[in-house]
């Protein structure tokens, strides 16, 4: 909150108001990483839940795979299964059953036993809190949504929500850069945009000089990431996975993005065609 003040920190506390307000507004969402996987309770319901497995399939593409524990109507126990793509925070599932199997029932050929009957939708504010989001025409089951909530994580593993959880153990330490130019001819400025990835941390910032003070916003790629001030010609701005004090969580990917700072939706300065390339050793740990 900005409070009345003498005129001579009225400019202090603008600053200060505007890098409070950069950080809440892109406050990121979490990126949902293997870490994700566990057991997640749903706190308003009696003993059901899901267990989610967040894996891969064709080499890369990164999915979420649930199973749903619940009952049904006549208070038996009854499961689901969850399939579909992650994307950010969100994964959006196709939602299977299974019926008309006996216990300990021999293997059957095809899949006459499983049925697609809707979708489920998991979207997480944090690597502890999310919501289910379920819809089906099915009588008995319908559509709804239910908070849901962490109670168990792989062993010894952190979640941050963060790429670096997502970071192949043992993978080479890097480090790359890209200039930022001015986005028109006879503009001022120039800057550059730097990433840093070690076995236990990633970082990227994105520093400028030499533009006019003001407000400006950085985008990687199609989205706005941040704001941050520049004075007296110069400022910047960091992320880092997993995030450390106030510097903002590294959510994003940054290898074969463009990269612009914009102030009030005009580009300032640009990598244009340039992307990040290694320009030194990687850096010790």
């Amino acid at each position: 909150m900005c409070f009345s003040i003498k005129p001579k920190r009225i400019l202090g506390l603008i600053v200060f108001c505007t890098l409070f307000l950069s950080a809440s507004v892109f406050a990121a969402n979490p990126l949902i990483t293997r870490h994700f996987s566990g057991v997640w309770d749903q706190p308003e319901q009696e003993s059901q839940g899901i267990m989610l497995q967040i894996g891969e399939q064709d080499g890369d593409e990164k999915v979420g795979l649930a199973y749903w524990f619940t009952y049904s109507d006549e208070l038996k126990s009854t499961w689901f299964l969850g399939v579909g793509p992650v994307t950010g925070n969100v994964i959006e599932m196709k939602l299977y059953s299974a019926a008309n199997v006996g216990f300990m029932q021999g293997n059957l050929e095809g899949d006459a036993n499983v049925e697609l009957i809707g979708t489920l939708s998991l979207e997480f504010k944090n690597c502890n809190h999310g919501t289910a989001t379920y819809e089906t025409p099915d009588e008995a089951v319908g559509s709804g949504e239910f908070p849901i909530k962490r109670i168990s994580s792989i062993y010894r593993t952190r979640c941050s929500g963060g790429i670096s959880d997502d970071r192949e153990p043992g993978g080479k330490p890097e480090q790359l850069e890209v200039r930022l130019m001015p986005a028109v001819e006879g503009g001022d400025g120039e800057g550059k945009a730097k990433y840093w990835s070690r076995d236990d941390r990633m970082d990227f910032k994105a520093e400028v000089e030499d533009i006019p003070d003001g407000t400006y916003s950085l985008k990687v790629c199609e989205d706005i990431v941040g704001g941050f001030e520049v004075l007296e010609g110069e400022g910047e701005l960091a992320f880092r996975s997993p995030t450390h004090g106030d510097i903002l969580e590294l959510t994003f990917e940054p290898h074969l993005c463009q990269i612009d700072v914009l102030q009030g939706g005009a580009v300032v300065l640009t990598s244009g065609d340039a992307r990040l390339s290694e320009k030194t050793q990687g850096p010790k740990n």
